[in-house]
C-alpha cells in the first residue's frame, strides 16, 4: 500500500513539474511596418522578410525570401539594444532567437540593411 502511494504522489509530481519550471509567460509578435500590397490583386505580394514567434516558448524565427548581402537584425526596448546581429542571408534561411530570458515588456524587432528598414515587429512579453 505504501508503495503504490508514493508511486502515485511520484507520478504527479512528475505529471506538474513541466509546468512549474515554465517561466508561465506569453509571447506575442505584432507587425510594426505594413507589408507591401502587390501590383495586382490576388496576386501574392513577395515578403522579404517573416517573423513568426512561439507563444509558449518565446522562440523567435526569422525567414528570410531574399538573399541579403549584410542584413542588420536588432532587438531592442525603450530605445536599448538588447541583441544585434550584422550577417548574410541567402534565401530561405530562418535565424533563430530565445526570447525565454526576457524580462516581461515590449520590445522592437527590426530588420535593416544598407540604412533602410526592411520590416519592424512589436513583441510583448507578458506573464500568463
Amino acid at each position: 500500500m505504501k508503495k503504490v502511494f508514493v508511486t502515485l504522489l511520484v507520478g504527479v509530481a512528475l505529471l506538474l513539474s513541466g509546468n512549474l519550471y515554465a517561466g508561465n509567460k506569453v509571447y506575442s509578435l505584432n507587425h510594426l511596418k505594413p507589408y507591401p500590397t502587390p501590383i495586382r490583386p490576388k496576386i501574392p505580394a513577395n515578403h522579404p522578410v517573416l517573423a513568426n514567434i512561439d507563444e509558449e516558448t518565446g522562440e523567435l524565427s526569422i525567414l528570410f525570401n531574399t538573399t541579403i548581402n549584410s542584413v542588420n537584425i536588432s532587438i531592442s526596448q525603450n530605445g536599448v539594444t538588447i541583441e544585434s546581429d550584422n550577417t548574410s542571408v541567402v534565401s530561405g534561411q530562418v535565424v533563430v532567437y530565445d526570447l525565454s530570458t526576457y524580462a516581461v515588456g515590449e520590445y522592437t524587432l527590426s530588420v535593416e540593411t544598407g540604412g533602410d528598414v526592411i520590416t519592424e515587429f512589436s513583441i510583448t512579453v507578458e506573464e500568463e
